[in-house]
């Protein structure tokens, strides 16, 4: 088990043991994973997916941000998040996430994406 801390400018989000984490880094997708070689790296718009045997706890769309990895910890830094089973097709235009989104297309296109048909389900 991994402990995952999830962090917003405002509060902590929340912090659990789980098996593994996939965390959409700047060079692409990654698991977060007990004994994983330990780095830092941005995140870019994308799902972040909560798993256990190879099958999708939680699901959330983070806007950007930072992560650390080290050994049994994972710190995620994000500028945004919103839990995927708050929002659907016909919805999320309308929630938070869409509202701070605006202006910067390329983020609300993935957003829409992620809502729509997330990579990990």
């Amino acid at each position: 088990m991994i402990n995952l801390k999830v962090v917003s400018p405002q509060k902590v989000i929340f912090e659990k043991e789980v098996e593994m984490a996939v965390l959409p880094g700047a060079e692409g997708d990654f698991a977060a994973m007990p004994n994983h070689s330990p780095f830092i790296s941005s995140l870019r718009p994308g799902q972040m997916a909560i798993m256990s045997s190879n099958k999708v706890d939680e699901s959330f769309f983070v806007s950007g941000g930072l992560v650390m990895l080290k050994e049994k910890v994972c710190e995620v830094l994000v500028d945004q998040i919103e839990p995927l089973s708050d929002v659907n097709s016909s919805n999320y235009q309308q929630s938070k996430t869409y509202q701070e989104l605006e202006g910067n297309e390329t983020a609300l296109g993935t957003f829409e994406q992620v809502v729509n048909n997330p990579p990990y389900k």
